[in-house]
């Protein structure tokens, strides 16, 4: 019997590796778009506040239904972003024990490396972990520092508000 070293293609290529890209393109294109957006929201923060102030001293309920229009875009893909940094080390966990389980069962019942075979590939179902850690880490620092604009921009609005009422 001959033990074939595991690539990281096989340790990447069945369902759970696709799983995993699938995963790292939509964390990869929703940090993308949420930092785009505060992007776009500073270069224009000056029309922002200008708009924001006309709506205040229109009063009404005007402001709050802006400031919750604004807060829904600003809260885009959050739930995913959350989903993601959970699910993505998870699910290499799974592909790394699948991984070992492949590598183990191929070592045979003596649990031998059988001759001219390299110990060296054999860290490659590792790789599934890594991937599913790497995808957690950009899915968790682009959700808190998302909800850490959001947080602060709203709560700005909400001190305007309060101004706003609280004036004679």
């Amino acid at each position: 019997m001959h033990l074939q070293t595991i690539s990281v293609k096989a340790a990447l290529g069945g369902p759970i590796g696709w799983l995993l890209i699938l995963l790292s393109v939509s964390v990869l294109t929703i940090t993308f778009e949420r930092l785009r957006f505060w992007l776009l929201w500073w270069k224009h923060r000056a029309a922002h506040r200008h708009q924001w102030m006309e709506l205040l001293r229109q009063g009404g309920n005007s402001p709050v239904i802006w400031m919750e229009e604004r807060d829904l875009e600003m809260r885009f893909a959050q739930p995913f972003l959350e989903a993601s940094s959970v699910i993505a080390p998870l699910t290499g966990l799974i592909g790394t024990v699948l991984g070992l389980s492949r590598l183990l069962t191929a070592m045979g019942p003596g649990m031998v490396l059988p001759p001219g075979s390299r110990f060296g590939g054999f860290g490659d179902v590792l790789y599934s972990t890594a991937m599913g850690l790497s995808i957690s880490l950009l899915a968790t620092v682009m959700l808190h520092l998302n909800s850490g604009l959001r947080q602060w921009q709203m709560s700005r609005w909400q001190r305007d508000i309060h101004r706003q009422t609280a004036a004679p």
